[in-house]
């Protein structure tokens, strides 16, 4: 239960770092590497960092085409934000997350191809690349070169005592008053400016108002699509066919006792994470399922313990959790990749008890909850497929051997269920709201 355990929390916090793209599109255009412009829907994805590929459409009826950040100059939307394919220079040792801080002030400039964000174009420029660990701007203005500004952290060490501080290493404020030093009104900006998106504009928008070649304000791209909920909740029906290859619970029984196909059905629910590529999912669903006993007849005259079989059926109720992957696929098709742990409950289960004196005790099952086999160690495994709100699932579990001698029979055994299934969304896209 503790290797269990484990791997869930471990998966869960791989979940919570993830970002990625979601299915909300709006009215928007690109611009392709051969010089081609598209105009249709564009998948907004909310990106904090820069996307590696998008995904638009001619029309709302139209499949989708998968577009990867290389073959693009540039995309945006009709509402807002700007993205264009840049070569910046870039600090790469920028660092702000507090485990991957350096001992020492470093700076590491290196020219980078990206799709930055284009915040403010016209008299001066600004530009911003999201980076994980560290977000950079780059300003421009006519006559000057590119002024690159990165937020940096890093540790200083208190001699006296040999410990670490964590030091602000971001002089922009400084940078940009002497970026804008023949410009009063900018630097006065940057003197209480702050290192956001907002603030920076502010500084740029003094300088092309008051002090460029053509004193009008900047074009601001910078308006962006109301913000996505941090998580979306759906939730629906399922169905499909289960087959099941186990043993008996009984030590005094050999052999697959249940190998043949139960339907199932169930409900399900998914919490899905900003990324909108992951999810924590949960499910209940019953079958029927078939097994055997035996009664001990107590032993003959050579001693050997005598049995006698019986058969059984009952209901399967299982529910389980776990975490689902939903990397995108092109025409608004995504892959599912899952991890989970189930709990079975078995009901309706009808039990022969001893007839007549000669049964001395029963071998297992003795009551519902050794009816059914227990799952290993091991989550179980999913692979599937999505488009829209039709999900195919191929999915199995292993369950614990008859003999619990071997640790290898936590973990690895013949025992097993393969489930073939589909799954249908009820209730629209929860990402619909976030439509302008």
């Amino acid at each position: 239960m503790a290797l269990r355990l484990f791997s869930f929390l471990f998966l869960l916090s791989m979940l919570l770092s993830t970002r990625a793209q979601a299915q909300v599109y709006e009215p928007g255009w690109l611009v392709r590497t051969s010089g081609d412009t598209l105009r249709g829907e564009i998948e907004n994805g909310f990106w904090q960092e820069p996307p590696t590929f998008i995904r638009y459409r001619p029309t709302a009826a139209s499949a989708s085409q998968l577009f990867q950040a290389r073959q693009l100059r540039a995309f945006g939307f009709v509402g807002g934000r700007y993205f264009r394919h840049e070569l910046l220079l870039l600090d790469q040792a920028a660092e702000t997350r507090l485990q991957e801080l350096p001992r020492g002030s470093h700076v590491a400039m290196r020219a980078d191809s990206v799709l930055a964000e284009v915040l403010l174009t016209g008299p001066a420029e600004l530009l911003q690349v999201a980076l994980l660990g560290a977000t950079h701007y780059e300003v421009r203005r006519p006559g000057h070169p590119p002024l690159s500004l990165s937020e940096r952290k890093y540790l200083a060490e208190n001699k006296p005592g040999g410990t670490w501080s964590v030091v602000d290493g971001n002089n922009y404020r400084n940078q940009l008053a002497l970026y804008f030093a023949d410009c009063p009104a900018a630097s006065e900006a940057a003197a209480t400016a702050a290192f956001t998106a907002k603030g920076l504009s502010a500084v740029v928008q003094a300088y092309a108002t008051a002090c460029s070649p053509a004193r009008q304000p900047a074009r601001s791209w910078a308006a962006q699509a109301a913000p996505r909920r941090r998580g979306a909740f759906q939730a629906g029906v399922l169905a499909g066919v289960r087959y099941n290859h186990l043993e008996s619970p009984s030590y005094a029984i050999a052999g697959c006792t249940d190998c043949g196909l139960h339907p199932f059905g169930g409900l399900y629910a998914e919490l899905l994470q900003p990324s909108r590529t992951s999810a924590f999912y949960g499910e209940l669903s019953l079958s029927r399922f078939r097994s055997q006993g035996a009664f001990s007849l107590g032993t003959d005259a050579s001693g050997v313990t005598q049995y006698k079989t019986f058969d059984y059926r009952a209901w399967l109720g299982t529910a389980r959790i776990g975490v689902r992957f939903l990397p995108p696929l092109p025409h608004d098709q995504q892959l599912v990749l899952g991890l989970g742990f189930e709990y079975n409950y078995v009901f309706g289960l009808s039990l022969p008890g001893p007839s007549s004196p000669t049964y001395y005790y029963s071998t297992q099952p003795v009551d519902a909850s050794e009816a059914y086999a227990r799952p290993t160690l091991l989550p179980n495994i999913t692979l599937g497929w999505r488009r829209q709100r039709l999900t195919l699932l191929l999915d199995g579990q292993l369950y614990r051997s008859q003999s619990m001698f071997e640790f290898s029979d936590l973990l690895f055994t013949r025992n097993c269920t393969v489930r073939l299934g589909a799954s249908y969304r009820l209730g629209r896209n929860p990402d619909a709201a976030a439509r302008p």
